[in-house]
């Protein structure tokens, strides 16, 4: 689908915001894309990792060693054009100095994929200390994807699915989103491992190798479902890639939530922790789940189990439209595993200020039937949340007592659009 424009919330914000920017996050995450459609008629250069600088003005794209790129860069500043400078953390900090005397010439837009840059930029003895504003670029928000596809998608159901996995702009061109998201899955698992690993790879340059493959045992794990610290440090302990325990995986998790690759979500009367960590991508962590239950990236087997997907897929479902409705009642979104094997509340809204409960949910990818609805608003009262809600994202949930509300899948779609249009309407008054 190598056409599909998502057009993001944070396009208005980055267009509206004044002076240097600095536009930062994880590999793949569409800074590029964004800052090219914002900024259609910048000068744009790219740090190589060969060392060379590639300017394009106007579809003309040239070479340039460091030194004269630089003296460009600082050129058009001078005469107050904006200049975007892709994968600014290449750049050798000998040439800092110089474009920092520029300032506030002109509009300089730095962006930068590496977790480093941003600590080396905000060090009190780096020269653009106070020059760029920060902005942090996540995965594309549920809200914005669900808003663009739902007309291309064959159903309501499938929209909120690939709505969901294309948060990871990166797949768009390798997806036919006409097709039933769980084949396209199983059949292209391969290629998406692949590309991911690539991915995480690059994430860790900076990195000692040993700590490196502990990483990767800590994405492995978190892919298969493995969410305590404790429970972690234990099988990395058993394997050799860790000396200390739960405190050391914890700082390692830490390290990984900086990255972007990771997230950790509150937990709300969950015995004996605090946060669930998972992968933050949504993609990644279906992915994962595949590779972890089927050696996918081993080439042992052509195509993944749709039983496997759909697993995968439907616990991750529950976290993004906690996401986005969290962002609908301006408040946290917190899961809750119930002790003695009960089960768990897919959705647990928090108040931001006292953390106490509004809403919680129970979420289903099939039909929910009456019966279900119940024991699930049952479930959700006894835990002392005022409000409970049904969600379905194949059929509109049977209307059930005790019920707040149920939404099916037309209904997450115009809850989808209606938070854009407050998002574009917050976004105008800043």
């Amino acid at each position: 689908m190598a056409n599909l424009v998502i057009e993001r919330s944070e396009e208005q914000v980055i267009r509206e915001l004044k002076g240097w920017l600095l536009l930062y996050g994880r590999r793949k995450i569409g800074k590029t894309f964004l800052l090219r459609r914002v900024f259609p008629q910048s000068n744009y250069f790219m740090v190589t990792r060969s060392g060379h600088v590639l300017a394009e003005r106007d579809g003309d794209v040239s070479v340039f060693n460091v030194e004269d790129a630089v003296k460009l860069i600082c050129s058009l500043l001078d005469k107050g054009e904006i200049v975007v400078l892709d994968e600014f953390q290449r750049l050798s900090e000998e040439f800092w100095d110089e474009i920092a005397l520029r300032h506030p010439n002109g509009r300089l837009i730095a962006s930068g994929s590496s977790l480093g840059i941003l600590k080396r930029i905000f060090d009190r003895r780096s020269p653009l200390l106070g020059l760029l504003t920060p902005l942090k670029l996540d995965l594309i928000r549920y809200s914005d994807a669900i808003s663009a596809i739902t007309e291309v998608c064959s159903s309501p159901r499938n929209a909120l699915i690939w709505s969901m996995l294309i948060r990871d702009p990166w797949i768009i061109p390798m997806t036919s989103l006409e097709r039933d998201p769980i084949s396209e899955i199983c059949d292209k698992a391969y290629y998406f491992m692949a590309s991911a690993s690539g991915l995480i790879g690059e994430a860790f340059e900076e990195e000692e190798r040993a700590l490196t493959r502990t990483y990767d045992a800590l994405l492995r794990l978190t892919g298969e479902g493995v969410w305590r610290p404790s429970d972690m440090a234990g099988i990395l302990a058993s394997s050799k890639l860790i000396a200390g325990g739960q405190s050391t995986v914890t700082g390692l998790l830490e390290r990984l939530v900086g990255m972007g690759l990771i997230e950790k979500i509150p937990l709300w009367k969950t015995r004996g922790a605090r946060y669930y960590f998972k992968h933050r991508s949504p993609l990644l962590s279906i992915i994962y789940y595949l590779d972890q239950k089927q050696s996918i990236s081993e080439g042992i087997y052509g195509k993944a189990e749709p039983n496997l997907a759909l697993k995968a897929i439907g616990r991750e479902l529950a976290f993004n439209l906690g996401e986005m409705l969290a962002e609908l009642h301006n408040g946290v979104r917190a899961y809750t595993i119930l002790p003695r094997g009960q089960g768990d509340i897919d959705i647990v809204i928090l108040d931001r200020r006292s953390r106490k409960p509004i809403i919680g949910y129970e979420v289903k990818m099939g039909e929910m039937e009456i019966s279900e609805a119940k024991r699930a608003i049952e479930k959700i009262h006894s835990e002392g949340i005022p409000k409970a809600g049904l969600i379905s994202i194949t059929a509109k949930p049977p209307e059930t007592p005790g019920s707040h509300e149920e939404l099916g899948p037309q209904d997450i779609i115009e809850r989808a659009k209606k938070l854009r249009q407050h998002l574009k309407a917050f976004n105008r008054e800043r």
